[in-house]
């Protein structure tokens, strides 16, 4: 019991300090993980805002359509002009 005593009391500096340098380590790859995992958090919500905007843009440009298509099928004045300018010949209108 005592050789064993005798051997931690040498070296019981250098495993205090081994003991600090893991615990500084462990620190540093949580760290790590945490931020990692962050930004792929912030990536993530980014890239769900764009493809909600982009839905929308793509679903207010659909009832423009919409609403483009319903105006030429019942007003004779914007459907001759439609006619107009994308006929080939203007006589066809």
């Amino acid at each position: 019991m005592t050789a064993a005593l005798a051997i931690f009391r040498r070296f019981w500096p250098a495993l205090a300090v081994a003991a600090v340098l893991a615990l500084i380590l462990l620190l540093v790859r949580c760290s790590d993980r945490a931020q990692d995992s962050a930004v792929e958090q912030a990536r993530d919500a980014g890239a769900s805002e764009v493809r909600e905007q982009a839905a929308t843009s793509t679903l207010t440009r659909t009832l423009e359509a919409i609403n483009a298509e319903e105006a030429v099928r019942h007003d004779p004045a914007v459907r001759d002009a439609a006619c107009l300018r994308h006929a080939r010949n203007p006589e066809d209108c």
